[in-house]
């Protein structure tokens, strides 16, 4: 009788038993060690800090005195003296520029203009309402000077050239100049 027919249900002959994992050491796992990576010199960038960006307001600012500039180059252009801002306390005004014409004539511009905007100058409704309000308040003073708006832009039509024109009409601006327009900046002669 074979060793297969002394199994007791038939099948498959005994395996060899596994030897005791506690019993006999394990061989540990070799680990190679891992290539050191290859050293790449690479020059830094200079580092630049980044500016903020520029709020509105700043830009605004930053365009104004532009403006400003541009407006009190014109005015020497044509022989004013320039005396600078004036706060006009009994009525709350501040203007951009008192000036002597060449004949003597002391005359408050206001400055009302930038190069950039969706509405620059006298277009924007609520820059035209306060040279409005700051000419009626001018005109309660018992011997105002002339007082002349510099400005980019013009309303051209709707309630803004409404505005402008009443304020013409009721006499709060001895004139209204835009300054690239060369016939009005004529106009600064007459002074």
């Amino acid at each position: 009788m074979s060793d297969f027919e002394q199994l007791p249900f038939g099948g498959d002959p005994p395996l060899p038993e596994a030897a005791d994992p506690v019993s006999e050491p394990q061989p540990e796992p070799v680990v190679e060690p891992e290539p050191e990576p290859a050293v790449v010199q690479i020059e830094a960038e200079p580092v630049v800090e980044a500016k903020p960006r520029s709020s509105f307001q700043a830009s605004a600012g930053i365009q104004g005195r532009q403006f400003a500039e541009q407006c009190d180059t014109l005015l020497a252009h044509f022989g004013f003296e320039l005396h600078g801002r004036r706060v006009l306390t009994e009525v709350g005004v501040e203007i951009d520029q008192e000036a002597v014409s060449p004949g003597g004539t002391t005359v408050w511009f206001e400055y009302k203009g930038s190069i950039q905007g969706k509405r620059p100058g006298l277009i924007r409704t609520d820059t035209l309402k306060k040279a409005v309000a700051n000419g009626a308040l001018l005109r309660s003073l018992a011997d105002p000077a002339p007082y002349v708006v510099v400005t980019s832009h013009l309303p051209e039509a709707g309630s803004g050239a409404a505005m402008l024109d009443a304020a013409l009409r009721l006499r709060y601006f001895a004139d209204v100049v835009c300054l690239y327009d060369p016939k009005a900046t004529a106009r600064l002669g007459t002074w």
